[in-house]
């Protein structure tokens, strides 16, 4: 597959995603940065990180395979004592070259910015704030 045609499959899976998940992939950033990142949390393969995103969570790892990074997101809903337990989940899997990233918006104006390693043997996760999306850009 193309250059091109992989990142149409990669919008249109992250437009998909976005209207059951409430969150959105994208390969490049956009948006002024509200807030300073938070400390970035590397992860070596198979090894999980979780996420708050409003009322998701985030769970994502990574296997390191063929000079890249095969992450793996999975989205589902907060647990609250006023709710019943967790029922939408939602997984999808996000090959990133080495040296690459990509970031994952939340629909609480929060982005999760995955980098692979050069070696494809760990990642790097930071979480910032963005503006809302009603905002001017």
């Amino acid at each position: 597959m193309t250059t091109a045609g992989k990142r149409i499959f990669a919008l249109a899976l992250a437009a998909a995603l976005s209207l059951s998940a409430g969150v959105a992939l994208r390969a490049e950033p956009h948006g002024p940065v509200t807030a300073p990142a938070t400390a970035p949390v590397t992860l070596k393969p198979l090894a999980a990180a979780s996420f708050e995103a409003g009322r998701k969570h985030v769970l994502s790892y990574f296997v390191g395979a063929d000079g890249a990074c095969r992450l793996t997101v999975i989205v589902f809903d907060a647990a609250s004592p006023e709710e019943s337990p967790a029922t939408t989940t939602t997984r999808f899997i996000v090959p990133i070259s080495s040296g690459k990233s990509a970031n994952l918006d939340t629909a609480v104006a929060r982005t999760l910015h995955f980098a692979c390693a050069a070696d494809a043997a760990a990642m790097t996760v930071t979480a910032s704030e963005r503006a809302p999306s009603g905002a001017a850009y």
